[in-house]
């Protein structure tokens, strides 16, 4: 089961630049675009800078709601971690910990993972099931269906989130839930 799923770090990356580079100028935004100039389109999933491209990258594509239109104009770290601590699955050190860790985290195995591309895994023994925003830039919807549309598996289901970016967990918390719920009551523990 995912959602805001990876597909490919350098078809992610090309999709997710060209968005926020494009979504810059049509609103005359002459700062981001320079912002995004200087970090360069990603070569082979990479930004120059390397993390910190990335994340100029994805603050401004956050701006112009690639992430969530539910939270244009927040950070990522904002869009990222409020959904949790609203969710009430997460206890105060779990949230500590996503706060002072996923930096070290997402430096540290970004390199690998930028660089890989998991839509050459197509086929599966195990149900797969994948809950998507349609209006994610952050890990591009458009991926997500192209990779799926090849998966061979027991059982597969895509199922999208029309007003859900990269987060429909927050963006669209009460369907989320439920659908999480009535999908995975299929498979007992």
């Amino acid at each position: 089961m995912g959602f805001g799923q990876f597909v490919s770090g350098e078809k992610n990356e090309a999709l997710s630049y060209q968005y926020t580079l494009e979504a810059a100028k049509e609103a005359g935004d002459k700062k981001a675009v320079e912002e995004l100039e200087k970090v360069g389109p990603p070569v082979k999933g990479m930004y120059k800078g390397g993390f910190d491209g990335m994340m100029v990258q994805r603050n401004l594509m956050m701006k112009y709601g690639g992430y969530s239109k539910a939270e244009e104009k927040r950070s990522y770290m904002e869009s990222f971690v409020k959904p949790m601590l609203l969710s009430g699955e997460y206890s105060l050190p779990d949230l500590l910990g996503i706060v002072f860790g996923y930096k070290k985290v997402l430096k540290a195995m970004w390199p690998e993972l930028g660089a890989e591309d998991l839509s050459r895994y197509t086929s599966f023994d195990v149900p797969i099931l994948v809950f998507d925003g349609k209006l994610d830039m952050n890990t591009p919807a458009q991926l997500v269906e192209e990779w799926f549309e090849k998966i061979e598996a027991p059982e597969k289901e895509l199922i999208w989130f029309e007003n859900s970016g990269h987060n429909p967990m927050g963006d669209e918390p009460e369907k989320f839930k439920r659908l999480l719920r009535e999908k995975l009551s299929k498979y007992p523990a």
